[in-house]
Order: C-alpha cells, then sequence, then structure tokens
C-alpha cells in the first residue's frame, strides 16, 4: 500500500488519507480514527452554524479567550436588546404616539432635538477621551454598557413620570447613548482586532456582526411579548432591573475572560511589581486575571508618571542650565530618553528616534527611580541589566513587546546635537 497524501480540515478536521491499495491503481480516501474531538461531515448543521457565524479557520484563526468572550457578549447583547425594546415603548409614549393632544410637527421636532443631542455628543466624547479607548479598551468597554443601563433606566422610570419633560430628558438620555455608541464601537474594534491572529480582522468582525444580529433577532421577539405579557408598571421595573443585572453580569465576565497581551499602564504595573519583588515575569493571563476592570488600578506609583512632555516643563522646574544638564548626562548617550522630576509629576522626555520599545524601557527605569532615587545616577547599569532580563523573559511568556498602549503625549526632542 501506498500513501498519497495525509490531510485535515484545522485542528479539529478529521484525518483523511489517500492511498493506493495493494494491487490497485486507483487512489482510496480513507477517513483515520482519532481519540480527539473531531468534525464530521456528516454534522451538516454544525459546520453550516460556524461558516456562518464563526471566522474561517476557527477556533486556529482566533485568540484563545474568543469563544469564552463570545459566550458573555452574546448574553448581554441579548439583555440589551430586550431593555432596549422596553425603553422605545418609553419613547414612544413621551414622544406623544397614541396622544390625539400631540401633533406630527412636535413629535418631529422633539425627535430631531433629541437626535441632534446624540451626534454633538458623539463628537465632544471622541475628542475628549478618544485617545484613552485603546489604552483603557476594558474598563471603557465596561463603562458603555454601564452608561447604557443608565440610559434606558432614566427613560422607563424618569420619562413616565414626568412627560412634560420629555424632549430634555430624551437628550439628556441621548447623549448618554450616542457616548455609549463611540466607546462601545471603538472598543469593540480594539478587540476585534486582538481576537484576529491572521490579520483576519474583517472576517472576524464580519461574523461577530452576524452573531449579534441574529441575537438582536432572537431577543426583540422576546421583546416584543414581555411588551404584551407585562400589564403593570411594577411588572416592568421588575423585568428591566432583573434584565440589566444580568447584562451588566455578563459584561464583567466577558471584558474578564478578554486576555490582551500588550502592556497599557495598569498591566505594566503588575507585571513589573512581580518582577521587582521575586524576579519572576507573570504571564498574559496572570496580569490580566489580576487587573481591574471597573475603576482604579491594581498596582500604583507613588508619584504620577507623565511620558512625552514638552521640555518646556524641566526648564521651567530648573531654570538654571548646569543642572538641567546634569540630569542629561545622568543617561546613556545612547538612550532616547530623559527622566526628572518635577513637583507634581514624574516627567519622561523623549527623543526624535524613539521607538515603542524605548517608551517600555523608559517606563521601566521611572518605575525603577520611584522605588529608590538614587538609583538612576548609582546603579545605572544594574537598572540596565534588570530591563534586558525582563524585556527577554516579557518575550518568552508571550507579551507583545513591538507595541504598547501606554499614555505618551507627542513632543520630542534633541539633546545630542
Amino acid at each position: 500500500m501506498r500513501i498519497h497524501f495525509r490531510e485535515q480540515y484545522g485542528t479539529r478536521g478529521e484525518e483523511i488519507i489517500y492511498v493506493t491499495p495493494a494491487e490497485q491503481k486507483s487512489i482510496v480516501r480513507v477517513p483515520l480514527k482519532s481519540d480527539k474531538l473531531v468534525i464530521h461531515e456528516k454534522f451538516f448543521l454544525y459546520r453550516l452554524f460556524q461558516q456562518i457565524f464563526l471566522p474561517k479557520g476557527y477556533p486556529d484563526s482566533v485568540s484563545d479567550d474568543y469563544a469564552s468572550y463570545q459566550i458573555w457578549d452574546t448574553i448581554q447583547a441579548f439583555c440589551s436588546t430586550i431593555c432596549g425594546t422596553l425603553c422605545t415603548h418609553a419613547i414612544l409614549k413621551g414622544l406623544g404616539v397614541g396622544n390625539e393632544n400631540i401633533n406630527a410637527y412636535s413629535a418631529t421636532v422633539a425627535w430631531i432635538l433629541k437626535e441632534g443631542s446624540g451626534h454633538l455628543g458623539r463628537i465632544i466624547f471622541s475628542w475628549w477621551k478618544g485617545a484613552q479607548l485603546d489604552i483603557d479598551s476594558k474598563k471603557w468597554r465596561l463603562r458603555a454598557d454601564l452608561l447604557n443601563d443608565l440610559a434606558m433606566g432614566i427613560e422607563i422610570y424618569v420619562l413616565p413620570k414626568h412627560p412634560h419633560l420629555s424632549t430634555q430628558i430624551l437628550c439628556g438620555t441621548t447623549v448618554l447613548k450616542a457616548i455609549v455608541g463611540v466607546a462601545g464601537g471603538a472598543t469593540r474594534a480594539a478587540l476585534t482586532q486582538h481576537h484576529a491572529l491572521r490579520g483576519n480582522l474583517a472576517d472576524v468582525n464580519s461574523k461577530d456582526c452576524s452573531q449579534e444580529t441574529c441575537v438582536n433577532l432572537i431577543a426583540s421577539f422576546v421583546g416584543l411579548y414581555l411588551l404584551s405579557a407585562i400589564k403593570t408598571q411594577g411588572v416592568l421595573y421588575g423585568v428591566f432591573s432583573v434584565v440589566v443585572l444580568l447584562h451588566l453580569y455578563a459584561n464583567l465576565k466577558a471584558v474578564k475572560a478578554i486576555c490582551l497581551r500588550t502592556f497599557n499602564e495598569s498591566r505594566y504595573l503588575i507585571a513589573l511589581e512581580e518582577f521587582f519583588r521575586s524576579g519572576r515575569m507573570l504571564t498574559p493571563h496572570q496580569v490580566n486575571k489580576l487587573e481591574r476592570v471597573t475603576v482604579g488600578q491594581t498596582v500604583s506609583v507613588s508619584l504620577n508618571i507623565r511620558l512625552g512632555l514638552s521640555i518646556k516643563n524641566l526648564v521651567d522646574e530648573y531654570q538654571h542650565s548646569h543642572i538641567v544638564d546634569n540630569i542629561v548626562s545622568s543617561f546613556d548617550p545612547h538612550e532616547h530618553f530623559i527622566i526628572a522630576e518635577s513637583k507634581k509629576f514624574l516627567g519622561v522626555y523623549f527623543h526624535f528616534n524613539t521607538i515603542p520599545q524605548d517608551v517600555l524601557k523608559a517606563y521601566f527605569f521611572a518605575v525603577s527611580y520611584l522605588q529608590d532615587r538614587n538609583q538612576i545616577k548609582e546603579k545605572y547599569w544594574d537598572i540596565q541589566t534588570k530591563w534586558q532580563e525582563f524585556y527577554n523573559l516579557a518575550q518568552q511568556e508571550g507579551w507583545v513587546t513591538s507595541q504598547h498602549l501606554l499614555n505618551v503625549d507627542e513632543y520630542r526632542l534633541n539633546w545630542k546635537a
């Protein structure tokens, strides 16, 4: 018997060999039996479901946390749509639908004012917080859904009791929902990029939209059924409260299921604390598990570290040229950063040729400086050795060191002329 080919669809597909049996000329296709879970061709519906709703090549084409995140994200989307259906009913009543004393023109004006408030809210929030959505994508993902629930809660509880203020209330809740749209959409894009291992960003995003559309369709009918079944405001409030609590819980679980491999300030400080304490490097999974996704940080520094500042801050602080020259001379001429302490913060100043690894290194040196103010001058090369050890361990544990999510301003300078 001669074996010509061995074939498998992905890592979970059934293994097939193509052979020519003894004393035959035709090639025969022979499925191999295996102890591991395989997807057989006869499971047509499962394969069809996978092709419609999951990225091509799943699970190999996405990150390990994709499935757990999507399960909880699906639950939260289902709850959110039910809440949205209940709120739509409250909004339409607030606009005067079914009230003979309200004409179409006044309802249209109220609707336009509501939508205009939302557009303005999107612009202002994008300008105000747009740069931070990548840095703390988990927190903003959770905050977005919390704001969305707050807006819907106002529409359910407050709007029916104050119909004469319906336009003002709807303008306010629409602004909140506009913030949700910007924060939720931006952070979803960041998380989709994390999940797409093969550069298949469009495929992962489109399948995520398909999943959400299907869930929203089902949830819409459930919401309609609830509207017809709910007869009193007390029952409506009870149902809404239960669904909102489930929505928030599912969101929290979804965000905690994500394992990001790029350092932001929170994850970086967690990893640095353990390294300085024990010399051990935590894995991305361990750090993400310790990272706070609500408010605050798991680990904090004694003085705020500000990256990419204008040299004007340093000049204004010390003024005399010889003091500034001493600070610059404390660092290796080949370094692309300078660190100097001010009254309210620790400033890090970057060279024009700074790359992402330099930013990570500068932050490492800044945290080392805060542990002992004399380290930069007296133990400079010891810190350099520690940094190289940390950097190598981070790469071994799977951290992405070619980029970062630290908050860095855009000032760059040259002190080597």
